[in-house]
C-alpha cells in the first residue's frame, strides 16, 4: 500500500482538513489468541499533534475476538477497541460481538461508541464515525514526526481476519521550544513572548540580535541608533515599522540575555 500523504476519498467533510498518512503491514491477524500483527504508519510532519483520529479496514467474521491499539512514535498506547461486547455484552453470548468487519473512523468527538455497535443485520458491523476505546487526545502535545504502530490482535483462536487499511489523519501544529504547548498557544496566553510578531517564540529566536552574533549587545545597540528614525531595517526588533525609541529600550531590556 502507498504510505505516502493522501486524503482518504470518503472522508467526512468534518475530518477532511488533517494530513492522512496510511501505512502497511500483513494482512493476516494471527489466530492464535495470542500473537498480534502490526501495521506501520509513517508520518513526515513536523509539530506536535493537536488532534488525531483513525480510519481502519478490518475484516474478521466476529470483531469481539479483536484487541486493536494504536501507539505513537514515543510508544505512548491508546487502546481502540478491546474485545467489544465482552465479558458478556455481545448477541450471542458471553463471547463478545459477533458482528462482522470493521471498516471507519475513530475520533474523540464521535457521539456513538465504536464498542457499543453491535447489529446481527449491519455489515459491516462497526461503520462512520466512532469513538474509540480509550481517548486519541493522549496524543495531544506529542511529536507528530516518527513511525506509529497499529497492532491488532486476534485473541480467540476461533474466525481469523485480515487488516485491509490503516490511515491516521493528524493535525500538527509548531513547538519550536519543545515544550508540548503549540507556538501561538504559547504567545496567546504569555508564556513566550513575540516581541516582532512574527509568530515564533522569542525563546526560539532573538529579534533584538540585530546582526546575528547570537548575543544582545553593543553592537546591537549601535545599529538600532544607526537606523534610527528609518521605516524599516534590522534596526526595528519589535516589528513595527520604525526604528524608534521602543526598539532601543528592547534592545536594553534583553541586554545579554541572547
Amino acid at each position: 500500500m502507498n504510505t505516502s500523504l493522501l486524503i482518504l476519498p470518503l472522508l467526512p467533510a468534518s475530518l477532511a482538513c488533517g494530513s492522512t498518512f496510511c501505512g502497511n503491514g500483513p494482512s493476516q491477524i494471527p489466530d492464535d489468541g495470542s500473537s498480534s500483527t502490526a501495521w506501520t504508519i509513517p508520518v513526515d510532519m513536523d509539530g506536535i499533534v493537536t488532534e488525531a483520529r483513525l480510519h481502519l479496514d478490518v475484516t474478521h467474521p466476529w470483531v469481539g475476538d479483536l484487541e486493536i491499539v494504536l501507539r505513537s512514535p514515543d510508544g505512548t498506547p491508546v487502546t481502540i477497541i478491546d474485545r467489544p461486547g465482552m465479558p458478556n455484552g455481545g448477541w450471542i453470548g458471553p463471547w463478545g460481538c459477533g458482528g462482522d468487519d470493521i471498516d471507519g473512523f475513530f475520533d474523540d468527538d464521535a457521539t456513538v461508541v465504536g464498542e457499543s455497535m453491535c447489529s446481527i443485520t449491519e455489515v459491516p458491523v462497526m461503520h462512520g464515525v466512532m469513538m474509540p476505546a480509550e481517548p486519541l487526545a493522549t496524543f495531544i502535545g506529542l511529536p507528530a514526526q516518527g513511525e506509529w504502530i497499529v497492532e491488532f490482535t486476534d485473541a480467540s483462536p476461533v474466525d481469523a481476519g485480515s487488516v485491509q487499511g490503516a490511515c491516521l489523519i493528524l493535525y500538527a501544529s509548531p513547538d519550536c521550544n519543545a515544550n508540548g504547548i503549540p507556538d501561538d498557544t504559547d504567545i496567546e496566553e504569555g508564556d513566550s513572548q513575540d516581541i516582532d510578531g512574527n509568530g515564533i517564540p522569542d525563546d526560539c529566536e532573538c529579534p533584538t540580535d540585530t546582526n546575528g552574533d547570537g548575543t544582545t549587545d553593543v553592537n546591537d545597540l549601535l545599529l538600532v541608533i544607526a537606523q534610527f528614525g528609518l521605516g524599516s531595517g534590522d534596526g526595528d526588533v519589535d516589528g513595527s515599522g520604525n526604528v524608534d525609541v521602543a526598539d532601543i529600550l528592547l534592545i536594553i531590556d534583553t541586554w545579554n540575555e541572547c
